[in-house]
């Protein structure tokens, strides 16, 4: 007897009658209106197989086995800036397989693996780590309402284009070396909100910092 919390609603109908001891399928597509091709269809099914459930194995066979699979995941622990062109040469070299990059993406989509390009962090080193920690630390009381905080940065002048495959894009980040081509930009920040900023190309050495400070922080803190 075939359960019926797997069965659809039509199966169960049909199996009801069945039980019944009722074997026309006139007589149950009247009292149903079922489907007549449906009734007889699982009809022959119950004197088969004494069953409505569903045989399995008449739809389409997946294209990436259960190890490609496997191996895909692996691949991407390995590397995850692998590219779909070279998981799909990988497949072919090792498994002799000729599934093509969209099913690939389609399986990486399938199981919560995203194409993202992570975010630009900077290269510290535990030492600047414990030295940040550390004046926090000392100043996490302090009263800043009258000070001004100044920093600059450097933009390069590409993109990092290199993408990633990952279930946590918000996360995704990349260290990056410092390059020359970039632009540099400095700014200032109280407690009141941004203060001003300057973009420049040359190299920030002391004299160029002095006429930063006169030209943009003293005019922006007065006013």
């Amino acid at each position: 007897m075939t359960p019926t919390s797997n069965l659809k609603n039509h199966h169960i109908s049909i199996l009801h009658y069945w039980n019944k001891g009722i074997r026309s399928a006139c007589v149950i597509h009247r009292e149903t209106n079922i489907p007549r091709s449906a009734i007889y269809y699982n009809i022959n099914k119950l004197k088969q197989t004494n069953s409505l459930k569903h045989r399995g194995g008449n739809g389409r066979p997946r294209v990436l086995s259960g190890i490609e699979k496997k191996a895909i995941d692996q691949y991407i622990r390995r590397n995850n800036e692998i590219t779909l062109k070279e998981i799909k040469e990988k497949l072919m070299k090792t498994y002799h397989s000729s599934v093509s990059t969209p099913t690939i993406h389609r399986h990486l989509h399938e199981y919560g693996y995203r194409s993202v390009l992570p975010k630009s962090t900077h290269m510290l080193k535990p030492d600047e780590n414990r030295r940040r920690v550390q004046w926090a630390k000392q100043h996490e009381n302090d009263d800043f309402s009258r000070t001004i905080f100044t920093d600059e940065s450097s933009f390069q002048l590409f993109r990092n284009t290199i993408r990633r495959w990952t279930k946590y894009p918000k996360n995704e980040s990349k260290c990056v070396p410092k390059n020359r081509q970039k632009v540099h930009d400095w700014g200032a920040v109280s407690v009141k909100g941004v203060l001003t900023c300057h973009t420049f190309r040359c190299n920030l050495n002391g004299p160029y910092y002095a006429y930063i400070l006169k030209n943009f922080l003293f005019p922006a803190a007065r006013r």
